[in-house]
């Protein structure tokens, strides 16, 4: 009597029953691992804010704002409508990555405020002894623009965060947009390029319109 032969589809779905999937997730090199990297389902979860001194009186909320975007239609906004005295912090958090020793990733955002505003890119381990793994001052300026970070894993860590800090004693609106953690050096993100698409084309309408008065104006000797 011949033996039945057990189909490989359903081994596979048998042994991924009885064991499991892994608890790690190895992106492909590129592949964005943010979640909500670019606020368009409307939500802000998972990103969380931290707030140094709330107890004294500093109010920042964070919304998605549909006018003023990057990529899509939507961005992240913080409204810091009341600043401090004591030039606490105020973060922008996601958390928690499990990345393994030896990868090199990239972090990065774009961003813009309402006033110039000094902040730090930083990834690291959220809890003690707050293992830094990548870090970066940069100013967040009026128009938009990226800003980047190294990340170099020097230990396995199922517990990595990535945020930006910055100080309340400056009100006003920050935005984010665009933002991404991926395996390898720094590049363009695909959609954007180096300079925002919205920028290049006010920049190129204006070219073009200064080109068509150009040649509207009425050439001398000629009726």
């Amino acid at each position: 009597m011949r033996g039945r032969l057990f189909p490989l589809g359903a081994c596979l779905v048998v042994s991924v029953v009885l064991w499991g999937t892994p608890a790690t997730t190895h992106a492909k090199k590129g592949e964005n691992l943010v979640q909500n990297p670019d606020f368009e389902n409307g939500n802000i979860q998972p990103w969380t804010k931290w707030v140094g001194d709330a107890g004294a009186g500093v109010v920042v909320n964070m919304v998605i704002d549909k006018k003023e975007h990057l990529k899509g239609k939507k961005s992240l906004l913080m409204e810091i409508k009341k600043g401090g005295k004591n030039n606490k912090r105020i973060e922008l958090h996601q958390r928690h990555f499990d990345l393994k020793k030896g990868r090199v990733l990239t972090y990065a955002i774009w961003a813009k405020a309402e006033a110039e505003r000094p902040a730090k890119l930083i990834v690291n381990h959220r809890q003690a002894p707050w293992t830094m793994y990548g870090h970066k001052a940069i100013t967040i300026q009026k128009d938009w623009q990226e800003f980047w970070t190294p990340v170099k894993m020097t230990a396995d860590d199922n517990k990595v965060g990535i945020y930006v800090e910055m100080r309340d004693n400056i009100k006003g609106d920050v935005w984010f947009d665009a933002i991404r953690l991926y395996e390898g050096d720094y590049e363009p993100d695909p959609e954007i390029g180096q300079e925002p698409k919205a920028v290049n084309r006010r920049s190129k309408l204006s070219i073009a319109w200064g080109q068509l008065k150009v040649a509207l104006l009425p050439v001398e000797g000629i009726d």
